[in-house]
């Protein structure tokens, strides 16, 4: 992933079809429990600020299957992780930002990255209303440690 290409789609310079050809294999699954993100940084001195516009379009994209959970889960490192893309956390706005981000960063951890909650964290960067669902969230993890029991049961 080349971060240039990520400004250059933020400010309508990059189709959504190059950006998803960007992001093509930079994430490489190197253990059962680990992925390695290739990025390409940006060489400035500048930052570019990051608005709760540019995830609500990344969020179309990926309800138009024009991105997949996978592009948009690597944007998400990207961003959190570059020196050149930035969001004022103290605002409402930077707030929302964070979350959305965050949680795009960590489905393992978080919520899935399903279309179903991309459209939920659509609605919440438009409305502020984080309606995404805290009992499948429970469920996720409630499940996932009756497999690990089960398993370690039938050993």
């Amino acid at each position: 992933m080349t971060e240039q290409i990520l400004l250059d789609y933020f400010q309508n310079f990059a189709t959504v079809e190059h950006l998803s050809d960007d992001l093509k294999d930079s994430q490489k699954k190197t253990s059962f429990d680990t992925t390695s993100v290739h990025i390409k940084p940006i060489d400035s001195s500048q930052d570019f600020a990051i608005t709760k516009e540019h995830l609500i379009r990344l969020c179309d994209e990926a309800l138009n299957e024009k991105l997949t959970t996978t592009d948009i889960n690597t944007i998400a490192f990207v961003i959190i992780t570059s020196e050149f893309f930035t969001w004022d956390n103290e605002t409402e706005e930077g707030i929302l930002i964070e979350t959305v981000l965050y949680d795009w960063d960590n489905p393992e951890i978080g919520f899935d990255l399903t279309l179903k909650n991309i459209r939920l964290w659509k609605e919440y960067l438009l409305t502020g209303n984080y309606n995404l669902d805290k009992d499948e969230l429970k469920a996720k993890f409630r499940n996932d440690g009756k497999r690990r029991k089960k398993a370690s049961d039938d050993k």
